[in-house]
């Protein structure tokens, strides 16, 4: 039972501000998003649930969404965060469900779905690697791959596949439609040294973030043969994120660098959406390492911390350029 405030003589208010306080508590509890959620917020409330291990409420937003909205854009992005939840709380059976649901609403792929599609798509292969094994993901992937069109689609199929398979395998190579920073280099031209690949967005503040880490990395590691690459590329947004040229875009990734990159001197940032995609690009920044054979030994869709991956660079270092040479 929510209690009164009392005013300092211990008297209980009464009267018109009593009954204010009251409508007031009324008000925002019927606000709160554990009960509903408007139109823009909900996808919001559910990943912030979510993020708490509380499917429940998550799942309870969604139903309440849905009986007032509708099925609309919100209410599938929702349902496909809630398919990642149920997933990755190991709640196979829900999974599965909301799976289905957001693929029966969204048969094949239109704008304004592809991120309830893209999740939807994410989850299932998380499910299938679970019940029938990497080599059935993997294929389940490759196909839903084959059949994108959306950038961001491809490059979230990438990713997920990248996370089954990229490890171990040679380094999809680097292309340069355009740079900025030093001129670009390709990765067979880097043979025989360790590469450290920083794949962001000029828009990202974990990106930005974890610009002053590789910065001490590249500067204490370089003349032990550490290199860096920097890919991005054009997302159609500006200043403020506001819509734009290429140029204009170009313009706006060549301030940021300068502004908040100046610890990368001398490392290039080659610009290129068939780059992002290879290297499966959907959340950023994503971080690889590749050894001196040009093989890539670690891939992960997140920000690090800097003792990780001084201990990631370390160990390339210390490795001769071909396996169990001295």
């Amino acid at each position: 039972m929510t209690r009164i405030p009392r005013v300092r003589s211990g008297r209980t208010l009464h009267g018109p501000i009593r009954r204010t306080l009251l409508f007031a508590l009324l008000f925002l509890s019927l606000r709160s998003p554990a009960l509903s959620a408007a139109p823009g917020d909900l996808v919001r409330t559910v990943r912030y649930k979510l993020s708490a291990g509380d499917l429940s409420t998550g799942e309870a937003a969604a139903a309440e969404y849905k009986r007032e909205h509708g099925v609309d854009a919100e209410y599938l992005g929702a349902v496909g965060w809630l398919a990642r939840g149920a997933t990755m709380l190991g709640k196979t059976e829900k999974a599965w469900g909301y799976v289905a649901e957001v693929r029966r609403e969204i048969p094949e792929e239109k704008a304004g779905f592809t991120g309830a599609l893209g999740a939807a798509i994410e989850s299932e292969s998380r499910l299938r690697a679970a019940r029938d094994g990497r080599g059935a993901a993997l294929k389940f992937l490759e196909a839903e791959y084959a059949r994108a069109r959306d950038t961001e689609l491809r490059c979230r199929i990438r990713k997920n596949v990248n996370l089954l398979a990229l490890e171990g395998q040679p380094a999809p190579e680097l292309a340069a439609a355009d740079h900025v920073g030093a001129a670009p280099q390709r990765l067979a031209d880097l043979k025989g040294r360790p590469v450290l690949v920083f794949l962001w967005a000029h828009w990202c503040g974990d990106c930005r973030a974890q610009a002053p880490i590789l910065g001490r990395l590249l500067a204490k590691y370089r003349d032990k043969g550490l290199a860096l690459i920097a890919p991005t590329r054009l997302f159609g947004t500006g200043a403020d994120d506001k819509d734009a040229t290429p140029a204009e875009e170009k313009a706006e990734i060549e301030r940021v660098w300068k502004q908040h990159y100046g610890m990368l001197a001398g490392v290039s940032a080659p610009i290129d959406t068939e780059t992002m995609v290879r290297w499966g690009v959907s959340s950023n920044p994503t971080i690889a390492l590749v050894d001196r054979n040009g093989l890539v030994r670690f891939y992960s869709p997140t920000r690090m911390s800097e003792d990780d991956l001084s201990r990631r660079v370390e160990t390339l270092l210390a490795e001769s350029t071909t396996p169990g040479e001295k």
